[in-house]
């Protein structure tokens, strides 16, 4: 057996983290922020949002459990694959990555996750159809799936995507004007996930108006339930910051 001092030991978690923590901090994420996006789907089709009772956010709670292995492993695998994409485009344009001064790492940040959420198209459909009342089944988001949905879904994730990427810059940022604290980063992801959901609501809308079988008539539907999927989203930014921290430091 290994002694879990061993060179071997303390080399294993450190190639895994990266692939492993994702996954699992988004798991755990979802559970509080899950009543939230439960809401933001009923409204987008023009429905009220449950009532906040102790019997809706045990409701939430209860679903969100359900749904943390397959919106963790979605969530989870979209935050390992913007990784990768940016590591290819920095490769691909080295000056543009570098160059800070003229928001040259901003623009391949926004491009790589736009890739990835056309890359993940599929797997956010069936993450929104579990926000739906009730939660729809893997095959039938997919069986409900189109072209127009994955328009609707990259632009979406170009803004949540980025704004969970972006955590750490808007962290520096705040950090210079607030001073350096744990509070200050975890209050500049819960910002950057918000704002990122509000950069990419629109096309959240469509897609849960287009899933289930309705049509966009006007500019103001794309508004509906946007500040309650902005604030579930920056609960769960603040709880996925949360939980890379504790599992990467696990030995």
């Amino acid at each position: 057996m290994t002694s879990s001092n061993s060179p071997v030991s303390e080399g294993v978690w450190p190639k895994l983290a990266p692939y492993v923590v994702p996954p699992v901090a988004a798991s755990f994420a979802i559970v509080p922020a899950f009543y939230d996006m439960v809401a933001k789907s009923a409204m987008q089709k023009g429905m009220p949002a449950p009532k906040m009772s102790a019997a809706t956010l045990f409701q939430g709670v209860k679903g969100g459990v359900g749904a943390a292995p397959t919106v963790g492993a979605i969530v989870g695998g979209q935050m390992v694959l913007q990784d990768l994409v940016e590591k290819v485009f920095a490769k691909t344009f080295p000056t543009l990555s570098a160059d800070d001064a003229s928001g040259g790492k901003a623009l391949l940040m926004l491009g790589s996750s736009a890739v990835v959420g056309a890359l993940s198209s599929p797997f956010l459909a069936v993450y929104n159809g579990k926000t739906m009342t009730p939660p729809w089944s893997v095959k039938e988001s997919l069986s409900r799936f189109s072209l127009k949905q994955a328009s609707a879904i990259t632009l979406q994730e170009t803004g949540f995507v980025a704004g969970l990427a972006a955590a750490d810059l808007v962290s520096s940022e705040m950090k210079e004007k607030l001073g350096d604290s744990k509070a200050v980063e975890y209050f500049a992801s819960g910002v950057a996930g918000a704002l990122g959901s509000l950069a990419g609501h629109a096309g959240n809308t469509a897609l849960t108006r287009w899933q289930s079988g309705m049509t966009v008539d006007s500019v103001k539907q794309l508004s509906f339930g946007s500040l309650r999927k902005a604030r579930g989203n920056a609960v769960f930014a603040v709880v996925y910051k949360l939980g890379r921290e504790v599992f990467e430091t696990l030995e």
